[in-house]
């Protein structure tokens, strides 16, 4: 890259670092704190019980994550690389949620620097350029990468596997791009397995240099079992442990919702149109997309576009129930808003007049950071900050090996708060949790008539108007 070049990234990186700062030290009470809570406690649980990366353990003891009661906390989802690297970083600093959160920010700025190299690559500096300050700059994007959850580690591994995977078809007897590319996939697979379906752009590549005689190559072939095989061993070691895996199909089409009227709403007015991208954002996105595809980068793009939309497809509701499933999306959105930029800024003059088209494409980027801030700024809200308060007053006053109920609609946020495992939901009678060794009850629901009559008729150990913790027995649950 040339000087100018290096300046400019460093640039960029600058403002994504700067802007991943705000509320950076916010606890894990925040948007989608139940997923992030598990995610941070699996990487405590490291930190405090031992290494064992094969049999990761979380906080919730509970059946409500697929039905079965889980007494030994196991937790089977994605291959734990990312929780390592918070508590490889924990194991240093301290258990500490903002160093948490900067491994997230660390991994992205990696993330940014990586679309930067791939776009330059097809699309020249210009469109590299926004690209990467687009990506490093969407309000949404900027919350979900200074979260406590693996899916932008599952994104810079999919950006490394395309730019590794593209060199290594130019030159396939480097054995450091081949070797690279099976890495990353390996990575990105392991931590999220969506990233499966984002394996088009590769295909597409290999059809493009060598078209059905990729068939025949055998150093491909070797790629695809190598990318594929720990993930499906992984697959296969979960299965040891069913009570550790949560239920997963609801996530495919609950409610039959796929295709329907909701389906598009939500995921094209709501999410794209409205917190991702928003109307400014959205707008320069459809300009990029229906431009003529330039020489490079060829059909490379709607081919990452068409993962986007397979993804959607099989993961329908999934991606309607929750808005961090379209983490995956912000790169190939942030290179079709860049492409919309470049066409308003370059072609103008054939179609209207050159400033007009300037000015349209300063003011749709103002307008998508305007009212990108303003529906997450709400997602860095902590709404019950007596959870924080009562968490920290049971770390203080119960045993450390301590088995609690921490109720709070099953969000496991409160409990990860108490640094105890135990139960974030009541899913039995208060005596059958006694009989299994649980002993004490923190609550923020002080006035419930139910908590009030236990802090009435069972030993109170702290109360204040915010909280209760109550130290349960068999004589005083079933008055």
């Amino acid at each position: 890259m040339k000087k100018f070049e290096i300046i400019l990234l460093i640039f960029i990186l600058s403002i994504a670092f700067a802007v991943r700062l705000y509320k950076i030290n916010r606890p894990i009470a925040d948007w989608h704190s139940w997923r992030q809570a598990d995610t941070a406690a699996v990487s405590r649980n490291f930190i405090k019980e031992g290494f064992n990366p094969l049999i990761p353990t979380y906080d919730d003891m509970s059946s409500q994550t697929n039905g079965l009661d889980n007494p030994n906390r196991y937790r089977f989802v994605e291959f734990p690389i990312y929780n390592i690297l918070i508590a490889a970083v924990w194991s240093v600093t301290g258990i500490n949620v903002t160093y948490a959160r900067l491994v997230t920010v660390v991994i992205t700025l990696l993330s940014t620097g990586l679309l930067y190299l791939l776009v330059r690559k097809f699309s020249g500096v210009m469109v590299a350029a926004l690209s990467s300050f687009f990506f490093a700059t969407i309000p949404y994007n900027v919350f979900y990468s200074s979260t406590i959850l693996p899916a932008p580690l599952m994104v810079m591994s999919v950006l490394a596997l395309y730019l590794s995977f593209s060199n290594w078809l130019e030159n396939e007897k480097s054995f450091l791009w081949a070797a690279l590319s099976v890495i990353f996939a390996n990575v990105a697979i392991l931590v999220w397995p969506i990233a499966l379906f984002f394996m088009l752009p590769i295909i597409y590549l290999t059809f493009q240099k060598h078209e059905f005689g990729a068939i025949k190559k055998l150093n491909l072939w070797l790629f695809a079992i190598l990318s594929l095989l720990p993930f499906l061993f992984w697959r296969a070691w979960m299965t040891k442990f069913p009570a550790g895996i949560p239920s997963w199909q609801f996530l495919i089409n609950e409610g039959n919702i796929r295709f329907k009227g909701a389906f598009f709403r939500w995921l094209i007015a709501e999410r794209f149109g409205n917190l991702i991208l928003t109307v400014g954002g959205f707008s320069l996105f459809i300009l990029g997309l229906v431009r003529k595809p330039e020489t490079k980068e060829k059909f490379f793009y709607y081919s990452w576009l068409a993962s986007v939309a397979f993804y959607f497809t099989v993961f329908a509701s999934g991606n309607v129930r929750h808005d961090y499933y379209q983490i995956p999306t912000v790169p190939i959105l942030a290179i079709f808003m860049a492409l919309g930029v470049k066409f308003l800024v370059e072609k103008p003059k054939e179609y209207f007049n050159k400033y007009v088209g300037i000015l349209a494409a300063v003011v749709l980027v103002l307008f998508m950071y305007a009212f990108g801030f303003y529906e997450v700024q709400g997602h860095y809200w902590i709404n019950r900050p007596q959870i924080i308060e009562a968490g920290q007053a049971a770390d203080r006053i119960l045993p450390k090996n301590a088995t609690v109920i921490a109720p709070y609609n099953g969000d496991t946020a409160f409990l990860y708060q108490t640094n105890r495992h135990g139960y974030p939901v009541v899913d039995r009678s208060l005596s059958d949790f006694v009989k299994n060794g649980t002993d004490y009850l923190v609550s923020v629901d002080v006035a419930d008539a139910g908590i009030a009559n236990l802090a009435k008729n069972c030993r109170t150990l702290e109360k204040t108007s915010d909280y209760v913790i109550i130290q349960l027995s068999l004589d005083c649950v079933g008055k």
